[in-house]
Formats: structure tokens, C-alpha cells, sequence
């Protein structure tokens, strides 16, 4: 590992292991839990970022707690089929909700998610974040995010925009706002085929992980024009933030964490919280998850409720200025 790594793996230990010791007496309060399996529920495939951070987490706290600790898939209806069994399930901190950034924007998106997330979920703790990265294909002749922005200007609708989900479709768009752009949108069922389509040249830029994007942009099928971000990502030091691109305060990032049905004791939650950020804070897990292109976070239960607030509110605010209309 080389020194810059090795200093920010120590400083993200070090707060983290903080940050459990807080929770210490609520712990204590619920010492029983748990008494019996505990599911995890994916709302997504198998294979992706969040199933594979998902599962460190699983076996981390299934060591921790001495109880199976199931992951389980439920993709489709982004991300709302999974979350919905979640909150039906009974609240007693057996059957939990990996949520993922896209929780705060689903009812932008459909009419009937067939839940309310503000009542029938409850936070408990980020556990992990990663970084977004803007690129454009091989042969589009720009270089930083200001000069895909004047080759925008010149093609009103002529630059065809990869969406997919929901979180990263609203980010882009806050870009084209900022900026005064109008791409077209062209959507795709998932991030592996928006970057395939860029790499092919069926699209001339996409919004889309740093960590989806690495090997294209490492093999030069496409070109990262920045980062949305304040600082570089540790993981791509050599790419720059929106800032240094010419695309000054665009900023935005995605991460998951844990929900439990909406009437879920806090103490509950506050201790699970607490077990996530005891074992997230050694630097063998930090690593780990750095090779997945993740970066381990934790937070209060109360931390994460207002995250997930902050989210919500900024992309409500896109989505009437887009005119985005849920179906």
C-alpha cells in the first residue's frame, strides 16, 4: 500500500473506531440481539458494487454477532421491490434493507413505489460511498468537463446522454443545468450497458460509478473527464474533481446503508449502527473495500436520516426544474 493510501486507511480507522465507541452504552441496552439469522436484502442483482460490499459486511458482522448473516437479492422496479418486502417485514432487526443512494429519488421516478420511505423505513447507518465519474467516448474530441460543455452548446440535442438509474440520471441532469446543455437522454436497463454503449460510440457521454468505469477508462475505450467531487477520489488520484475540469460547485456522489422497517426500536438501530462501525474501523475491512473502488463510512442513525433528507430534498428541486414526471 503506498503512503497516501496508508494514511487515509489510518484516518478512516481511526474515525470510524471513534465513532463506534460512542455507541457503546446503547449496545449494551440491546446485548441480546441478535438471537436468530438476519437477512440483508440487495435490491439489486448479484454482482454489483452493492452486493459485493454487501457481503464483507455480512461476514464481518455474522463473526461479530455469531449468527448467519443472509444476503439476499431482490432486484427490479429500481430498487422498490426489495425495498418494499423490507418494509413489511416484521420490526425486530432481523430483516434489514441495503439502501442505496437511488432511496431518496425513487418516488421521483414511480407514482406507486408501493411504500413510503419516510414511514415504513427507518435508518440506521451508512456503511459505505463511492465516487461518480463523467466520461465521454474515445473520439469525442474533448478533454475536461468545460470543454464538453462548449462542444454541448454547439450541438444543442445533439449529444446523447447514457441514463440509467435514478440517482445518477439526476446528477447528470444537474450538470446540464448548471451549464445550460441539452443533452438527449438515452436510457439503458443498468450501468454496464450505458458504458458499453458509450465504449461503442452509441452515445457520446455517461455519468456512471468510478468503479464501473475503471477498466473501460484504463483500457482507453472511453475518457474520464473529472471527477464530481471537492477532492480526488484515492482510488483514481490521476483523474481531476469537477473543479479543476471547469465545472465549478458540481458535485455528487453515491453510497449505501442500512434501513429497517419503519418501527424499529432506535435503540435497536442505534446499536446495529454501532456493531457496523466497530467492524468497518479495521483497516484490513478499509482495504477491501477500497478494491471493490468503495471507501467504508459509518454514521448514527440520526446522521443517516438527514443524509438521506439532504439527498431527497436536492434532487426534488432537478426533477421540477426537468420537468420529471414519476410513471
Amino acid at each position: 500500500m503506498n503512503p497516501s493510501k496508508r494514511a487515509f486507511c489510518t484516518w478512516t480507522g481511526a474515525a470510524l473506531l471513534a465513532l463506534s465507541t460512542t455507541f457503546g452504552s446503547l449496545a449494551t441496552a440491546q446485548a441480546a440481539y441478535p438471537e436468530k439469522p438476519v437477512t440483508l436484502v440487495v435490491p439489486f442483482a448479484p454482482g454489483g458494487s452493492s452486493d459485493s460490499a454487501t457481503r464483507i459486511l455480512a461476514e464481518l458482522l455474522g463473526t461479530k454477532w455469531k449468527q448467519s448473516v443472509i444476503v439476499q437479492n431482490k432486484p427490479g422496479a429500481l430498487g422498490s421491490i426489495g425495498a418494499m418486502s423490507v418494509a413489511k417485514a416484521p420490526a425486530d432487526g432481523y430483516t434489514l434493507l441495503v439502501a442505496p443512494v437511488s432511496i431518496g429519488t425513487i418516488e421521483l421516478f414511480l407514482k406507486n413505489p408501493g411504500f413510503n420511505r419516510d414511514t415504513d423505513l427507518a435508518p440506521i447507518t451508512q456503511f459505505a460511498k463511492g465516487d461518480y465519474v463523467l466520461s465521454v467516448g474515445k473520439d469525442i474530441p474533448v478533454s475536461t468537463m468545460a470543454e464538453l460543455v462548449e462542444y454541448s452548446r454547439q450541438r444543442p440535442e445533439q449529444v446523447f446522454h447514457g441514463a440509467f438509474g435514478g440517482a445518477s440520471r439526476l446528477a447528470f441532469e444537474s450538470f446540464a443545468l448548471q451549464n445550460d446543455i441539452q443533452p438527449t437522454n438515452t436510457n439503458y436497463r443498468g450501468e454496464a450497458l450505458t458504458l458499453t454503449a458509450l465504449a461503442g460510440g452509441e452515445i457520446q457521454v455517461a455519468l456512471t460509478t468510478l468503479v464501473g468505469a475503471r477498466p473501460f477508462i484504463e483500457s482507453g475505450r472511453i475518457k474520464a473527464l473529472g471527477i464530481p467531487a471537492k477532492e480526488r477520489s484515492p482510488l483514481a488520484p490521476n483523474i481531476p474533481t469537477s473543479d479543476e475540469s471547469g465545472a465549478k460547485n458540481f458535485y455528487a456522489d453515491f453510497w449505501f446503508g442500512l434501513m429497517a422497517p419503519g418501527q424499529t426500536p432506535e435503540p435497536l438501530r442505534a446499536q446495529i449502527a454501532a456493531d457496523v462501525a466497530e467492524v468497518l474501523a479495521r483497516p484490513e475491512v478499509q482495504t477491501r473495500f477500497q478494491e471493490l473502488g468503495l471507501l467504508a463510512r459509518s454514521s448514527t442513525p440520526a446522521e443517516f436520516a438527514a443524509l438521506i433528507k439532504h439527498e431527497s430534498e436536492r434532487w426534488v428541486e432537478v426533477a421540477k426544474k426537468i420537468g420529471l414526471e414519476p410513471q
